[in-house]
């Protein structure tokens, strides 16, 4: 009987001093590139709005964050039904090690400077980013174009 509670002892305790592999990062940082947004008027309060991003860079307040080496496009559309702001799209990142991320990002307002504002999440992707979670906001716009993230991101 105690050769059985030995190993069964032995497991448990490698199980609860085993460290999680997770780890949490804070995702906040500011996007530079390019953008083109093709507003597409369907009536006086109805538009549509085809919109795509180039990222060059991204400027990162955490160093360990997955974005500081990423870059590529994103796209998708808006719809601005009566003021009311609607939509969704897509980003395709590369990072430094070659590693590529899918994110999604979805709208929910304009502010007063044409500035888009919403939430992007971490869909997966390769490497890294395959067990990759998170997500958090984002504020995009300006002439240079930039984006303003926060949230955190955690490596599963």
């Amino acid at each position: 009987m105690s050769f059985i509670r030995l190993p069964a002892l032995a497991a448990a305790f490698f199980i609860f001093a085993t460290p999680s592999l997770s780890e949490t990062v804070n995702a906040a940082g500011v996007g530079h590139g390019t953008s083109t947004a093709t507003p597409m008027p369907v009536t006086d309060g109805l538009v549509i709005v085809h919109a795509t991003s180039m990222y060059e860079r991204f400027e990162t307040e955490d160093p360990m964050n997955p974005f500081a080496s990423a870059k590529g496009p994103c796209f998708g559309a808006i719809l601005i039904d009566k003021g009311k702001v609607s939509g969704d799209g897509l980003c395709h990142y590369t990072d430094g090690d070659g590693d590529v991320a899918v994110v999604k990002w979805v709208a929910n307002g304009i502010d007063a400077e044409g500035r888009t504002q919403g939430e992007w999440m971490v869909l997966g992707g390769t490497g890294k980013w395959a067990t990759m979670t998170g997500g958090g906001t984002f504020d995009a716009g300006g002439d240079p174009y930039t984006n303003r993230v926060a949230g955190e991101m955690t490596r599963n």
